[in-house]
């Protein structure tokens, strides 16, 4: 099972031993729903039990793994792509194919005055400079998922590429001065009224939108998200723990 990891380069290396072992998990390399032990993990990726264990406590924290004494650890039979998703521990494209579907993203952005409603959701002034990115996400060459993303500029440490990372989190660690630690979601139904999104609905049919404010790790809010999506691609699924 060697060659399903690539070895580890950056810290911090507990967080990236952790998505290798998700993506693992999610794209079913695992036989019987067991993950190997701990020694042959940590052999795997070339790290030390210490991190290989900070990493499945982590996925353990999420409800993805149980680990028991004597038995080891082993996948929770609800773990898939729609149950995660609101996490964002997968990313949208991920989600698309998984549910089969043959997904393109196009994505644009630039600076300039955030709109009023997205500029009060972050609490920054409407006159500040912004990065303001929109991404279309399409399942077999129908829009799927829009997103519109606002990061304050006076954040942004490096100017991004035309197409930078399509995931916030992964934008913040790469271009801004404060990563985004968790985000927390609104879910609010509604139904397309004019122009209200890109997603190519009848006047009147329905649609969910996720209002996303994202969080650097003391609470900060960093970023704010608007993301419309087409529930005939994607059912959202929540998985509740006590």
């Amino acid at each position: 099972m060697d060659s399903m990891f690539t070895e580890l380069e950056n810290t911090p290396l507990a967080e990236r031993a952790r998505k290798a072992i998700l993506d693992a998990i999610l794209t079913g390399r695992f036989e019987n729903d067991r993950l190997p032990s701990e020694d042959d993990l940590s052999k795997m990726l070339n790290v030390s039990r210490t991190t290989i264990r900070t990493a499945l406590h982590s996925l353990e924290q999420d409800g993805i793994v149980t680990r028991r004494r004597a038995i080891g650890t082993t996948i929770n039979r609800h773990v898939g792509p729609s149950t995660l998703a609101l996490q964002r521990l997968v990313g949208f494209d991920w989600l698309l194919e998984e549910k089969g579907h043959k997904v393109s993203v196009d994505q644009s952005w630039e600076r300039g005055m955030p709109p009023e409603d997205m500029a009060e959701a972050l609490d920054v002034d409407p006159s500040e400079d912004a990065f303001l990115a929109e991404k279309l996400y399409y399942a077999d060459g129908a829009p799927a998922i829009f997103v519109r993303d606002l990061v304050p500029w006076r954040l942004i440490e490096r100017t991004p590429p035309k197409a930078p990372v399509a995931s916030l989190f992964e934008f913040s660690k790469r271009y801004c001065s404060t990563v985004i630690d968790h985000a927390v979601a609104d879910i609010v139904p509604l139904a397309k009224r004019g122009k209200a999104t890109k997603l190519e609905l009848k006047q009147g049919q329905p649609f969910i939108r996720l209002h996303e404010i994202h969080y650097s790790q003391p609470g900060e809010p960093i970023a704010y998200s608007i993301i419309d999506v087409d529930d005939h691609y994607i059912r959202f699924e929540v998985f509740r723990r006590r």
